[in-house]
């Protein structure tokens, strides 16, 4: 089931319908009801999928049924009987049990699994346990869900705000990139209505352009009053967005007006230039629209665009005198709008400037953190041309490219060499006569580069060559900064899509172990396919010893396996790990004192990420992952992907355990906890098959019914458990001991002849009469149990399974014909051959709490014509 499961939500159709499909297999393979999943919307569960489903289920509220106590509580809710439980909210008729098992994506509840159905004691606490492992299988293809969601969302936007970019920040006249603006906006966000409010020199806001917006609102909004949305966005420089806009306490100045003009959610973001705001965009939406995170990043970038578009276009309509060069500069900022790199608007930059301003050399510098790091650079004649990267490079106040760094402002200096911000670049003259443009690239407030323009003699730039210089580094700023938005993306793009690629192989990876119900075999698989998904240069595992607490090697790979496989105390980390219950990750183990280092190596650098295996219990044993060396070193995506590695594989050896638990609960005889009438025959059958001599033991209790009648069957069932272990103790290591019926036992003794089987049945036989004595002096009774037991030996008393029952069988009834505490062989029973027939065993019920005996336990074979004795 789990493996089917395992193989749908790994699948590639649509969510829904894998939900679908895993509804239905679980009502087709168990009989449920209703199988049914619920997503959380809000404060409400909503079905996502069922079946056996009416049509019409309304949708529940988080605060009441089983469904919202374990989306409340984040632990499955089992009511064997809904009408004992006030929790229940009725949804068929007649249900009587219910199981509702929160689905929990990363640290929220996505939704509910739940379970109904109409009869008492179809519902047990298994059936809870295998729906809390659907329910973390359908969280893992919810999460992989969410992140294919999430890449292509991030990649729809990086692509439209590339889009809009170059759409807006092509032209420069006001009234069309403002209506861009608002086009560009409502579409990208879906809104109903648009405004773009501008400040004047007073401060006084005007909507230059608007959408569905009435006047008499505009006029309300104006002067944006306190308090109102639009004046916290201006106090705080930042976006916002109020949903219910109406009732909330931060349009309390302007209700009236919202509420006339009938929207709902406004979502407000300042437009920034010149270290100073300069107007707001507002998006409005009739219906209410909340925005993420994503939504509130992508919409500051947008508005950020918008505002080096807005102010480029105001410096255009200023400056109408110098049309042809701000022509020049459209054709230029729209060639670097294009490109994708820093380096690439760098080399563009250099390479097409001077056809704005005539220079002799062009420096290009990005300032990255406390350093000023050139990026292109181009002399045209030769005081110029030797310059290399090392002596170009700078700190920020350092020289006056550093001081313009530093500050932020534009300066003309018509004799460099006279000023005493000025740093003659190693190798060059110190007085050398020389002017300069210094013009920083500003995006958001911030100096994210420098362009500087040189030229040889004194007082040869204007301020107009400044300003235009000015200009053309908004645009190379708004270039790079898109450039550094897009590298971004793509960076997280790429990660993303890395994330999904390895959480494909996980849940391949998962498939399997989830197979796999052997938990050696499913630890062998954890450390030989990790590296499938995480690379690293050692791994292990070690678990916790149930019997002393201590925590022991299971398997090691990698150059330090030896060290691994050594037993050891738990370094701090570790012993962290299996306290909390919590994966740890050490980026640098020589920097933290937690990590211990292997006595044989010494101080080795490296990372480190040790994660707890779970089991139902709490942690049963930790997975230990190390990447040798300073260069590559564990990521948090791979530290996420390892956790949830960890957390398959503990769901895959809880499995384990549990089938583990189940086959031996099948071969084990409930009373005596030794192996069963079945397990005999299968053992029987493997020893005749492999064709090795061996001798067969069959015992028959004496006068147990005696004994379990005058002590009762509770005294009858202390016996019967204190003779089996009496058993296992006269045996060999090697032997095995079988309870066959009621109150008859069975030993398989590998390699033994006749003579030896005799040797081991006198010792059952004086183990069960001491034990028995030794019972009954304890209650003070009269009655001794003693055996009647018969013997028989592989291949001289019988060739195959039955005949050599059939022998140690007319040997027992020999010895229990024969009187109390006899012991027979085959030859013995020789003489019954033909009168002997084999039957069926006492049933164990006989004898067993469930059903006790009322008569001395039956032999198995029985001579025509006559009964047993007693």
């Amino acid at each position: 089931m789990l493996s089917e499961v395992a193989r749908l939500t790994a699948s590639s159709v649509d969510f829904g319908t894998t939900l679908r499909s895993i509804a239905a297999l679980l009502r087709r393979r168990y009989g449920y009801r209703m199988v049914s999943v619920f997503v959380v919307r809000g404060d409400r569960l909503t079905l996502r999928a069922g079946d056996g489903v009416p049509a019409g289920l309304p949708d529940l509220g988080l605060d009441t049924g089983l469904m919202g106590a374990a989306v409340r509580s984040r632990r499955a809710v089992f009511a064997a009987d809904v009408r004992d439980d006030p929790r229940y909210v009725p949804a068929l008729p007649d249900v009587l049990a219910e199981i509702a098992v929160p689905v929990i994506v990363g640290d929220e509840v996505w939704g509910v699994v739940n379970v109904e159905d109409d009869r008492l004691g179809m519902l047990t606490a298994e059936d809870t346990d295998l729906i809390s492992t659907i329910s973390q299988q359908v969280a893992v293809a919810a999460l992989n869900v969410r992140l294919l969601d999430r890449v292509g969302r991030q990649a729809r936007q990086a692509d439209a705000l590339r889009r809009i970019a170059a759409d807006i920040s092509g032209n420069l006249d006001l009234d069309a990139v403002l209506r861009d603006l608002i086009d560009h906006g409502t579409a990208f966000f879906g809104a109903d209505r648009a405004g773009v409010f501008l400040l004047g020199p007073n401060r006084q806001t005007t909507a230059l352009v608007s959408r569905g917006l009435s006047q008499a609102y505009l006029d309300a909004v104006r002067d944006f009053p306190m308090p109102s949305l639009g004046a916290t966005v201006v106090a705080e420089r930042k976006p916002a967005f109020a949903v219910d806009y109406r009732n909330d306490a931060r349009g309390a100045s302007i209700r009236h007006a919202v509420i006339q003009e009938g929207f709902d959610t406004v979502a407000m973001a300042p437009l920034l230039g010149d270290d100073e705001v300069i107007g707001v965009l507002a998006l409005y939406h009739d219906r209410p629209r909340p925005y993420d995170d994503e939504e509130l990043e992508a919409f500051a970038a947008l508005a950020a665009q918008a505002s080096v578009a807005i102010r480029n276009a105001q410096n255009y309509a200023q400056m109408a005198t110098w049309a042809a060069q701000l022509q020049s500069i459209q054709l230029l900022g729209a060639r670097l709008s294009r490109l994708t790199s820093v380096k690439e608007i760098g080399h563009a930059i250099a390479a097409e400037l001077n056809r704005l301003i005539d220079y002799h050399n062009v420096r290009v510098y990005r300032v990255e953190g406390e350093t000023v790091e050139p990026v292109a650079w181009r002399g045209q004649i030769g005081e110029y041309l030797e310059e290399t990267e090392e002596q170009l490079r700078l700190k920020v106040g350092q020289g006056i490219t550093g001081w313009v760094a530093q500050h932020g402002i534009a300066q003309n200096l018509p004799d460099a060499a006279r000023d005493p911000r000025a740093r003659a670049i190693p190798g060059t003259e110190d007085d050398l006569p020389e002017s300069l443009l210094v013009a920083p690239m500003t995006y958001e407030d911030r100096v994210i580069g420098v362009i500087v323009l040189s030229k040889l003699g004194l007082n040869q730039f204007r301020d107009d060559h400044l300003r235009l210089l000015v200009i053309y580094a908004s645009l190379a700023a708004q270039a790079m900064a898109n450039a550094d938005a897009t590298g971004r993306l793509r960076a997280q793009s790429e990660t993303l899509e890395r994330q999904v690629r390895s959480q494909g192989e996980l849940l391949r990876i998962t498939e399997s172990i989830l197979t796999t119900l052997d938990a050696r075999a499913v630890l062998d698989q954890v450390t030989d396919r990790l590296a499938a998904v995480v690379g690293y240069d050692n791994i292990a595992i070690e678990l916790i010893d149930r019997a002393t607490g201590r925590l022991r090697p299971f398997s090691a790979r990698g150059v330090h396996a030896d060290e691994y496989l050594k037993e050891w105390e738990p370094d701090e980390i570790t012993a962290l790990v299996i306290r909390h219950g919590e994966a740890q990750l050490v980026e640098d183990e020589l920097a933290d004192p937690r990590v211990a280092q292997f006595e044989s190596t010494g101080p080795v650098a490296g990372s480190l990420i040790v994660a707890p295996l779970r089991g139902r219990d709490g942690v049963t044993g930790v997975l230990t992952l190390e990447r040798l060396g300073t260069e590559d070193r564990f990521t948090e995506e791979e530290f996420e992907l390892v956790k949830l590695f960890a957390a398959h594989a503990s769901i895959a050896l809880q499995n384990a355990d549990v089938y583990q638990a189940v086959e031996i609960r099948a071969q084990t005889d409930g009373l005596t906890g030794l192996k069963n009438h079945a397990t005999f025959q299968e053992m029987l059958v493997r020893a005749v098959t492999r064709g090795d001599p061996f001798s067969l033991i069959m015992l028959d209790l004496d006068e147990f019914k005696g004994y379990n009648d005058a002590h009762g069957h509770q005294a009858g069932d202390r016996l019967l458990r204190a003779i089996a272990e009496a058993l296992v103790r006269a045996g060999r290591e090697s032997d095995q001991v079988f309870r066959y019926g009621g109150d008859e036992f069975t030993l398989i003794l590998p390699a033994t002849d006749a003579h030896g089987a005799q040797a081991v049945a006198r010792k059952a036989a004086s183990a069960i009469e001491e034990t028995s004595r030794r019972v009954a002096r304890g209650t003070r009774s009269q009655h001794v149990v003693t055996a009647s037991i018969g013997v028989a030996t592989y291949p001289d008393d019988g060739t195959d399974r039955e005949s050599i029952v059939l022998a140690a069988d007319r040997a027992c009834f020999v010895a229990k014909r024969g009187g109390r505490a006899g012991i027979a062989t085959a030859d013995d029973g020789r003489a019954l051959a033909g009168e002997f027939t084999l039957t069926a065993p006492t049933p164990v019920d006989e004898v067993a709490p469930a059903g006790r005996a009322s008569g001395e336990g039956r032999r198995r074979g029985t001579p025509a014509g006559s009964a047993p004795k007693a």
